[in-house]
């Protein structure tokens, strides 16, 4: 991971002090209580093997091989009014988009890179892409959250639309800061092409453009399948690797945390603040006024995803985009107060249509999260690949018919 692309470095060596006596100080919390760093590592583990790595894998695999072969630039095509008329972004960033929401953190970040290798992304729209489709993966909000906290899975599904729902408005509201930016070309070639291109375009129907793009893009990519299906695998599974790690080593600075430092913090504040899957587990057990507003609470801690998720997703970013930190975080807040707000409101009215779908916080979580058989997506491995295939449908058809609206305009 490259340092660089998440963390401005500073050149004052208190940094580089304060830096080294915190890995210090986790190092001696590890040993004085390694019972307890050993239990969060195995809890960690477990979910990363169980959930993460399943829903993750296949989606990973397949993005690559669809982006060689061409498709995401004609849905890029399809894709092109709505989101450079509303996110001021080239519409190939529409495949970044999709790929996030159904995939998860850090598959956007990791195919807004892939495209700018290839040239189809400068590295600043890289940078505003891997933002705006930093979504939590929705096997995780569904199952794990919707099923095993909650046990209820209509209120999972109404928090996976509030989450998708939110962070398109997050990602609308930040493109507002650019008013009059139209998207960047990623080279001269890219240009000149794109020029002598839009007469003919205007000329083509949307379908015809795109099938034409997508045969473009496999002309240009060229591998051959099984050299395209090793790479894909590689690439995926070491961006998986680096996901578990980062799992399980907050998971333990959570947990010691909170036994030495933040004892007197309510535990879902530092949960939720570093790492989300921790921080659902302490929402869903602690005391709050109201279901509706833990239910916000939830809701927001989601779209935050933690620090962990961030750095999950800035380290899949090459060396080469540049992209702060805290300008990453401030985005994660403005998605934060959309999906509070937006849950706040609209919980009544869908607890009230769905007959009473109310959420059982406090109904041993912690022993439903830890049990394989509830949460094992291996078991349901076919079920999962065709779930994620009519979403990517679906979703693709909904943008395509915002845009045909849009574009009519």
């Amino acid at each position: 991971m490259n340092i660089g692309n998440t963390i401005k470095r500073s050149s004052s060596p208190w940094f580089t002090i304060l830096l080294g006596a915190a890995s210090l100080l986790i190092v001696a919390a590890v040993v004085s209580s390694p019972e307890s760093a050993l239990q969060a590592s195995l809890q960690a583990m477990k979910l990363w093997w169980n959930i993460v790595f399943p829903a993750l894998l296949p989606f990973l695999v397949l993005v690559e091989i669809i982006n060689a072969y061409g498709w995401s630039h004609g849905v890029g095509v399809l894709l092109e009014p709505i989101m450079r008329r509303i996110f001021k972004l080239p519409g190939k960033g529409g495949s970044v988009l999709i790929t996030g929401m159904l995939a998860g953190f850090p598959a956007g970040a990791q195919v807004s890179s892939e495209m700018v290798k290839q040239g189809d992304l400068t590295p600043t729209e890289a940078g505003r892409l891997a933002a705006m489709s930093h979504f939590c993966n929705p096997m995780t909000i569904l199952i794990v959250i919707g099923t095993g906290l909650l046990h209820q899975p209509a209120t999972g599904y109404f928090l996976l639309a509030i989450h998708w729902i939110s962070g398109i408005l997050a990602a609308w509201t930040y493109s507002l800061r650019r008013p009059n930016a139209k998207p960047e070309q990623p080279g001269s070639e890219n240009l000149s092409r794109s020029r002598t291109t839009k007469e003919q375009n205007k000329k083509e129907s949307l379908l015809l453009q795109a099938i034409k793009a997508t045969t473009e893009a496999r002309t240009r990519d060229g591998r051959s399948f099984g050299k395209l299906l090793g790479e894909s695998v590689t690439r995926s599974v070491q961006t998986l690797m680096m996901t578990g790690g980062y799992i399980i080593i907050f998971a333990v600075i959570v947990t010691l945390l909170s036994q030495h430092l933040l004892s007197g913090v309510p535990s879902f504040l530092a949960a939720g603040l570093l790492e989300f899957h921790l921080g659902a587990l302490a929402i869903s057990e602690g005391a709050f006024p109201s279901s509706t507003i833990q239910l916000a609470i939830l809701s927001g801690m989601l779209a935050w995803s933690g620090i962990s998720a961030h750095l999950q997703s800035l380290s899949g970013l090459k060396s080469s985009i540049s992209t702060k930190w805290s300008m990453f975080a401030l985005k994660r807040l403005v998605h934060t107060v959309y999906a509070c707000c937006l849950t706040l409101i609209f919980w009544k009215p869908v607890n009230d249509i769905t007959t009473s779908v109310l959420p059982a916080f406090g109904a041993v979580p912690q022993e439903t999260l830890r049990n394989e058989q509830h949460f094992n997506l291996w078991s349901g491995f076919h079920t999962l690949i065709q779930w994620q295939i009519v979403t990517c449908i679906v979703l693709i058809g909904i943008f395509t018919m915002i845009s045909r609206i849009i574009d009519r305009r």
